[in-house]
């Protein structure tokens, strides 16, 4: 499981955004805020699929799980890994020609490991504004990050019409971190 990550790491370690894999306790509660049974779900940056089996071993279909990898490397360890799951390469700041709503149809969760936080302000418009175009209308975007503010900044959540909340941290990862939900605000949609 480390040897993909530690490639990935050293091309790339902005892109990768962290120090070490996501530890179990962080998939598990990824998973758990994602509540994947029965429903249609897009795994943004995937990794090693720590996270990916995690929402397996919490009830997602391997027919309703999509995986998004921007690293070659790591995206055919996961197809070796998962050969049922449909494993996509590509840049999430590209997400909506890779993985089109007629292809996919909408998602009910996006489960995401991007950095938000050490994206260009640019990027990260670009990608959320995509990601919500793939979410139904009651879908979720579940984030981690491994900082103390949101991963979302208030001003962009209000500017795209969501909130977020913060649904646990774990304090036993390397380093720590928090799992965000966030959701379309329909209260300020009826406003």
């Amino acid at each position: 499981m480390y040897q993909p990550f530690v490639l990935a790491l050293l091309r790339s370690p902005r892109q990768v955004g962290a120090v070490a894999p996501s530890g179990p306790l962080l998939a598990r509660a990824m998973a758990d805020a994602a509540e994947p049974a029965g429903r249609r779900i897009l795994e943004i940056g995937p990794g090693t699929g720590v996270i990916t089996e995690a929402l397996l071993d919490r009830g997602a279909a391997k027919h309703e799980l999509y995986l998004l990898e921007r690293d070659i490397t790591l995206a055919t360890y996961l197809g070796r890994k998962f050969p049922d799951i449909n494993v996509t390469v590509g840049d999430a700041r590209t997400v909506s020609n890779l993985i089109t709503p007629d292809k996919a149809g909408s998602f009910d969760v996006i489960v995401s490991s991007l950095p938000l936080l050490n994206m260009k302000e640019a990027d990260k418009v670009s990608i959320l504004k995509q990601l919500f175009a793939l979410l139904g209308h009651n879908g979720v975007l579940i984030q981690y990050t491994y900082s103390a503010k949101a991963p979302i900044a208030p001003i962009l959540a209000t500017r795209f019409g969501i909130k977020g909340t913060r649904m646990t941290t774990i304090f036993r990862n390397l380093p720590p971190a928090r799992v965000w939900k966030y959701c379309r605000d329909h209260e300020a949609e009826v406003q």
